[in-house]
């Protein structure tokens, strides 16, 4: 595996996560009645339970971390947690759109990397 690709992934999972975390330190002064201080979401009702929208983010921010760590040790765990993650990602950012692309961004440089650093130049045999 190439280690170049297994160090971008990690160093952009922590910071993904460290991004879907912030909530949990600024939750105090974020507003959640009425529709003041809540984003606007495609899907309605994660508009509807934003304060669980916010967790679950702040539980994938943990994950990635977490992937992070087990590839920054060389572990297949992480790398395998690192896919799945992103792939669940790219599964549900559709129904927090607009703020979704952010995550597919950094979800997609993650992906891509783990399966370069994987596969590297291996043939399509």
């Amino acid at each position: 595996m190439s280690r170049i690709g297994l160090y971008i992934a990690a160093i952009v999972l922590i910071v993904h996560g460290i991004i879907e975390l912030a909530p949990l330190v600024i939750r105090g002064h974020i507003k959640t009645q009425g529709s003041r201080g809540i984003p606007t979401f495609i899907f309605e009702p994660l508009q509807k339970n934003f304060k669980m929208v916010t967790i679950l983010g702040e539980i994938f921010g943990l994950i990635r971390i977490i992937a992070a760590i087990g590839i920054l040790l060389n572990l297949m765990w992480g790398f395998t947690l690192g896919i799945i993650i992103s792939i669940v990602t790219y599964i549900i950012l559709t129904l927090y759109l607009p703020m979704g692309i952010a995550d597919a961004i950094l979800s997609g440089i993650v992906l891509v990397s783990l399966l370069i650093a994987f596969f590297g130049n291996s043939p399509i045999t």
